[in-house]
């Protein structure tokens, strides 16, 4: 062979090479990059003709779903999106509320239905999710199944066929022959069973009643299920399964962690199920840190505490005070019921009345907020500055802060760390005196008694910064690693659980000496929870479940539809 075909066969293979290496690179790259969009659900791989099926069970508390003997649920789960922990409407425990939260996916303050007879309902600007369906995909059939009168007749408005039946087996019956025969895109089932059992006995697994209606309804899911797989079309269609409760239901539970999901009557569950999703399982977020203890109870006039030599916790202030002391102090109260009206909790001053003209300061709720009240040396000088609304049941941290900037004096108050007001008070005058320090009640007329738990009380005597003051409120203890220790005039726990001190932790010493017949009272609560709206946000509602099918048919969602709900995937 010639050295110029050698050199043309070498070229030749050498440009082969490159293409082949080129298209291959080119396909690795390609496969490399599919995976890695995070926002892909991975049950968009399948091709089939998409449909849904959507189980709707009434009052099936999910905590009670999840201890059930759910065998055909369980089998789902493997190909889920789903939670034990998903809420349905907060406020309301009302039938007709919740399924309009399940079927516009909107909540109530849009849709309005609020009552059986539908009066105030504004279902013609937020429709059912079947009348949304329909208005972009109008060959889509849909159909419809239901155990309550008042669902099939209100809110199924845009289905093909809507039916009631009598009693959940009969519901599941037609849903199964549904699958069997018809060609739906969309088929609903309503089940009532579970929540006439809760109704009649309790809504926990601790009445058989209600645990075998729950393990009845999983029977009822391995029919559907059966059905649905049996179809001869099956392999052609890709299915989306949604199970979930309408609502909780009312039950005393012992595991209360005061937050949105302690209300046992919204505590649902939602499965959203496909045949290629990746198994996901949304739990409950964070909800607080823990505070567990010993601590009082102060109520009524009895019991309460005091300091007498209490000197070292005045604030000073005024022309004759040089040094403008500038001070922080913070403690944790629990309320025992929802409004007050003006107890004091903490304070110094010899009198606690309206009009009095002691001069001194007080820590005290009012409705459903906290008050710092201080009245200084100067004649009429009376000033108040509001905190936040406090929750009954639940530890919250109160800041108040005296601060000096530019020769100018002003009270801050703070609540879980959070700023809320500030008074300027350089005209105030002195607010020091020689009365004791005292905890719970305060003598004096025209107000009310306090009922509350008191503890983590600090006393700094200094400003502590913002950031410090929020960085330090979910704290259940502060010691010598925070970096206004130093600057401590008294800290009391308040957890002692035991004797007739509320001791003093700080350098003073100066302890609480408790009076009338109190008692120490163990408690194990969490604080700084976030609002329930933050918490709810963080796991799957009954007001997303219409997005999530919407989503499912490939319809883009319209801004003027305004729904509340969100699309959760399995990644």
């Amino acid at each position: 062979m010639s050295k110029i075909k050698k050199y043309r066969l070498l070229l030749s293979s050498i440009i082969t090479t490159v293409i082949i290496t080129s298209i291959v690179s080119c396909n690795k790259e390609f496969a490399r990059k599919i995976p890695g969009d995070k926002n892909t659900d991975t049950a968009t791989v399948t091709f089939g003709k998409r449909k849904v099926l959507y189980l709707i069970v009434d009052g099936a508390r999910g905590t009670s779903v999840l201890s059930a003997n759910t065998p055909n649920i369980d089998k789902l789960l493997p190909h889920s999106i789903y939670s034990w922990v998903a809420l349905s409407d907060i406020d309301s425990t009302a039938d007709v509320t919740n399924w309009a939260n399940t079927l516009t996916g909107v909540k109530k303050e849009k849709h309005q239905v609020l009552t059986t007879d539908f009066s105030k309902s504004n279902l013609q600007t937020y429709p059912v999710i079947f009348k949304r369906i329909k208005e972009i995909q109008p060959n889509n059939k849909i159909v419809s199944f239901a155990s309550s009168a008042v669902f099939k007749n209100n809110l199924t408005g845009g289905t093909d066929v809507s039916e009631l039946y009598t009693t959940d087996a009969e519901v599941s019956a037609a849903v199964v022959n549904n699958l069997k025969t018809d060609t739906a895109s969309f088929v609903v089932g309503e089940f009532n069973d579970v929540d006439k059992a809760g109704a009649a006995s309790a809504y926990d697994n601790s009445k058989p009643q209600y645990k075998g209606a729950i393990e009845k309804f999983d029977t009822y899911v391995g029919d559907m299920m059966a059905a649905l797989q049996a179809r001869p079309t099956y392999k052609d269609e890709d299915w989306l399964v949604v199970i979930s409760s309408s609502r909780g239901g009312k039950y005393t539970a012992t595991d209360l962690d005061n937050t949105v999901f302690s209300k046992t009557q919204s505590n649902s569950f939602i499965i959203y199920y496909n045949q290629n999703y990746k198994q996901r399982i949304i739990t409950k977020p964070f909800t607080g840190n823990r505070y567990l203890g010993r601590t009082v109870r102060l109520h009524d006039q009895d019991v309460r505490a005091e300091i007498d030599t209490a000197d070292v916790f005045n604030l000073g202030g005024g022309d004759k005070d040089t040094t403008q002391t500038p001070f922080t102090i913070e403690l944790k109260v629990k309320k025992t019921q929802d409004t007050y009206f003006w107890p004091s909790i903490l304070g110094k001053r010899g009198e606690w009345s309206p009009g009095h003209p002691t001069v001194g300061w007080v820590i005290y709720l009012e409705d459903h907020y906290w008050y710092f009240e201080w009245r200084g040396t100067n004649d009429g000088d009376y000033h108040q500055c509001r905190g936040a609304d406090l929750q009954k049941g639940r530890w919250e941290h109160l800041t108040v802060k005296g601060e000096v900037r530019a020769g100018h004096r002003f009270i801050r108050t703070y609540t879980d760390g959070v700023f809320n007001n500030e008074l300027e008070i350089t005209g105030s005058g002195s607010i020091s005196n020689g009365n004791p320090l005292k905890l719970g009640f305060l003598n004096g007329h025209d107000h009310g008694v306090p009922d509350v738990y008191v503890s983590d009380i600090r006393f700094f005597k200094t400003a502590v910064p913002d950031n410090t003051i929020a960085n330090y409120a979910c704290e259940t203890s502060i010691d010598e690693s925070h970096p206004y220790y130093s600057f401590i005039a008294g800290y009391w726990p308040g957890t002692d659980g035991q004797g007739g001190f509320i001791r003093d932790a700080g350098p003073q010493a100066r302890d609480f000496v408790l009076k009338g017949n109190y008692v120490w009272e163990d408690f194990n609560d969490l604080i700084c929870s976030p609002p329930a709206e933050s918490l709810a946000v963080l796991v799957p509602q009954t007001t997303d479940i219409p997005s999530q099918i919407i989503n499912w048919f490939k319809i883009a969602s319209k801004q003027s539809w305004a729904l509340d709900g969100r699309v959760w995937t399995d990644q």
